[in-house]
Formats: structure tokens, sequence, C-alpha cells
């Protein structure tokens, strides 16, 4: 079988992109939680995340820095754990 050049570069770009999206909770600690998110999730779905971590120690996430890293194309969050 023959590809097509763009086809087949098009195919890996979008394979590599997709494999690179979701959140992933990189730090949770009583007092913090550190949120990666990229591809086509949002701050919006950064934060369910640590709210979710949050809740398992009776508070809520609160924002404290968000972060993008151009050359990782990653975003982070980093949020405190606070009495709700």
């Amino acid at each position: 079988m023959r590809f097509k050049p763009v086809s087949t570069a098009l195919s890996l770009l979008l394979a590599v992109l997709g494999g690179c999206s979701g959140t992933q909770i990189i730090e949770n600690t009583p007092t913090a939680v550190t949120v990666r998110y990229d591809g086509t999730d949002t701050m919006a779905d950064a934060t369910a995340a640590a709210n979710k971590a949050c809740a398992a120690r009776g508070k809520i996430a609160k924002v404290r820095e968000a972060e993008f890293r151009p050359t990782l194309i990653r975003h982070f969050a980093h949020f405190d754990c606070v009495d709700k």
C-alpha cells in the first residue's frame, strides 16, 4: 500500500498530539496540587482535577499560579488546597 506523504505526516502529527492530551496531577500533597494539561484541555479541566484531589482531604482548590511552557506545549496550574 502506498501512502501520500502529506497524509502520513498529518496522521503522525495527530497521533502525537492526541497522545499528549489529558490532565495529569503531578503533585498531590495535603496542602497543594499541581496539574499538567495540554491538547484540548482547559484551565477549567485542570481546576476540576485539582478540586477532586483537594476534596479527598475535605478542601477546595484555589489557583496559586498558572504557566505555559511553549517548548513543551504544556500548561501547568498550581493550586493550594484550602478549607471550604
